[in-house]
C-alpha cells in the first residue's frame, strides 16, 4: 500500500460531478409509507392521505431526510440502486462510514415528485486514526424536482478505512471465527408494535425559551429487523448492516452496525416533532462519532441553545445528540427549525443559506 492513499489519480476526482439525468427516482406513496414504517414515525403527513390533503401542505410527503436515498455501497462508489455513480480509485477495499452531513431543506418532498440527484466531489483528504489511515471524501449533493426546483441541499462526508489485506482476502463462507454478539431480542418474524402519533400542541416562537428540552425520541432495542427494514425502504443493502460474518471477518467490526442514515432519521424525527406541523425543519448538521449495534436502545435528545428573528421569521437553534444504553454518545449536531409566531403561517418554499 502506498505511503499516501491520495494519489494523483484520486486527486483528479475532486471537482467531478455526476450526470443528473442518470440519477432520478420517484417519491411514491409506497416509498413514503415504507420509510415511515421503517423509522417508526407514524406522522400522518407521511401515511394518511386525507389528513395530509387537509393540512397546510395539501399533499402526502416523504420524511425530508429520506429523500436522500443512501450511499453506502462498496468503497469508492457514489449512488445507490439504479443511480449512476463514479468510482474513487482508492488502493484498498472497504466500506465507507457516514462521517456526518449538513442539510438544508428548501421545499416539501411531495408525493409524485421525480427527484434528480447530483453529486459533486469537493475534497478528498487523508488522516491517521486509531485504526490506521482514514480517507475522507467530502461531496455536495443537490436534489431537484421535475420542475427544476431545489428540494434540498447537503454537504456530506464519508470515512473510509484502509483495512488489513488479510481481512479483505478472508473466506467469509466459514463462520468458525465469529465472535459472540448480542442477538436481536425479538424474533424477526414477529411484527413490531407500531407507535401512535402523538398530536402535540403547536409551539410558537414567542413561547420558546433558551434551555427548553425537546421531548425525547427513543428507539429500540435495535434489532437486525430494524436494519433490514431500513435497507428495504432506503435502498442501502451494504452488508455491514445485516451480514454478521461479512462485518466481522471481512471488515473487522464487532457486529453489524446501525446505519448512520437511520440514526439521522431519528434525530430528524426529534426536530420535526418539536417544530410541529405549522413549523419548518430548515437545517440539520450532524457528526457521527461512534457505532450502535443490535441490542442497543437509542435515544435522540435535544436542547434549545438560541433563538432569533430573521426576515420576519423565528429561528430556533437546537443542540441534538444520539446516545445509547451503554452510555455512549454516538452522534451530535445542531438543528435549525422555524417556528411561527401566533397568527403567522410559514411559507413552504425557502431560500438556501450560505454554507
Amino acid at each position: 500500500m502506498p505511503q499516501t492513499l491520495i494519489t494523483p489519480e484520486v486527486e483528479s476526482i475532486i471537482g467531478q460531478e455526476t450526470t443528473p439525468e442518470l440519477n432520478k427516482f420517484p417519491i411514491s406513496p409506497e416509498m413514503a409509507y415504507d420509510v415511515a414504517d421503517a423509522i417508526e414515525d407514524p406522522n400522518p403527513l407521511y401515511v394518511d392521505v386525507t389528513y395530509a390533503t387537509n393540512s397546510r401542505f395539501g399533499s402526502l410527503m416523504c420524511p425530508p431526510l429520506a429523500t436522500w436515498k443512501d450511499i453506502a455501497p462498496p468503497l469508492g462508489y457514489f449512488g445507490a440502486g439504479q443511480e449512476s455513480h463514479f468510482q474513487v480509485p482508492l488502493p484498498f477495499n472497504g466500506y465507507g462510514f457516514n462521517g456526518g452531513s449538513d442539510w438544508q431543506f428548501l421545499r416539501p418532498p411531495f408525493i409524485d415528485a421525480w427527484v434528480t440527484r447530483q453529486f459533486k466531489i469537493l475534497d478528498i483528504f487523508e488522516k491517521q486514526g486509531r485504526s490506521g489511515s482514514l480517507v475522507f471524501i467530502v461531496r455536495q449533493e443537490t436534489q431537484t424536482d421535475q420542475h427544476g426546483d431545489t428540494i434540498s441541499l447537503a454537504k456530506r462526508v464519508s470515512i473510509h478505512r484502509a483495512l488489513d489485506a488479510t481481512l479483505a482476502s478472508r473466506d467469509i463462507e466459514t463462520a468458525s471465527e465469529l465472535k459472540s454478539v448480542i442477538v436481536s431480542p425479538p424474533d424477526p418474524e414477529v411484527a413490531m408494535s407500531k407507535p401512535l402519533h402523538i398530536v402535540d400542541q403547536q409551539r410558537y416562537f414567542e413561547d420558546i425559551e433558551i434551555g427548553t428540552i425537546l421531548p425525547k425520541v427513543i428507539k429500540g432495542p435495535m434489532t437486525t429487523s430494524h436494519l433490514v427494514r431500513w435497507a428495504a425502504a432506503n435502498g442501502n443493502y451494504a452488508r455491514i448492516h445485516w451480514d454478521l460474518p461479512f462485518a466481522q471477518l471481512h471488515q473487522g467490526l464487532p457486529n453489524v452496525v446501525v446505519n448512520g442514515s437511520l440514526k439521522n432519521q431519528y434525530l430528524g424525527q426529534l426536530l420535526i416533532n418539536f417544530a410541529g406541523e405549522e413549523g419548518w425543519f430548515k437545517r440539520f448538521y450532524v457528526e457521527h462519532r461512534g457505532m450502535d449495534f443490535p441490542g442497543d436502545t437509542i435515544t435522540a435528545s435535544g436542547t434549545v441553545i438560541s433563538k432569533e428573528e430573521s426576515d420576519g421569521y423565528g429561528r430556533v437553534i437546537c443542540q441534538v445528540a444520539l446516545g445509547n444504553n451503554r452510555g455512549e454518545e454516538t452522534a451530535s449536531g445542531r438543528g435549525t427549525i422555524i417556528l411561527p409566531k401566533r397568527g403567522q403561517q410559514l411559507p413552504l418554499i425557502w431560500e438556501a443559506e450560505n454554507w
